[in-house]
């Protein structure tokens, strides 16, 4: 009889470690989804510089890059700018794929650091309302992760 005890308090508290690695699960899931996301925009932004001269000329060409590094040297900066964020983007994604306790701080770290040096590099558009929205829920959701951890 005690030993039918001890299996089944034992039994109860596996249950109800695994019901929390599923809310873990699907907030993981969700943000995994969304770091990815925002690398494959941060690259097709890149890939848009290199096509479309008309958006440097918006972004990059009118921002302080432009200014700083010239015209001609300001897609370059710009684009190895952006690379080494999504650099930083892919680490943290190796990292929740594993689920490294550190991955959604640097996702949060990375995500506001990014926000806060687009001001003064590129020229400010309406689409700079809608990246910082996504900063936001990307800001939660990994805080929201993290929390859960």
């Amino acid at each position: 009889m005690l030993l039918q005890k001890s299996y089944i308090l034992r039994h109860l508290k596996s249950e109800t470690m695994t019901s929390k690695a599923v809310n873990l699960g699907l907030i993981h899931k969700i943000l995994i989804v969304f770091v990815t996301i925002n690398i494959i925009g941060d690259i097709g932004n890149i890939a848009f510089w290199w096509v479309s001269p008309d958006s440097r000329a918006a972004s990059l060409n009118t921002g302080y890059i432009g200014v700083v590094a010239g015209i001609d040297n300001a897609l370059v900066a710009g684009t190895i700018i952006l690379l080494v964020v999504v650099t930083v983007y892919i680490v943290a994604l190796f990292g929740l794929l594993k689920k490294m306790t550190w991955a959604p701080l640097l996702v949060i770290a990375i995500s506001i650091v990014n926000r806060v040096i687009a001001l003064p590099l590129y020229f400010i558009s309406p689409a700079f309302a809608f990246w910082a929205i996504w900063t936001v829920i990307l800001v939660v959701v990994s805080y929201l992760d993290w929390r859960k951890m």
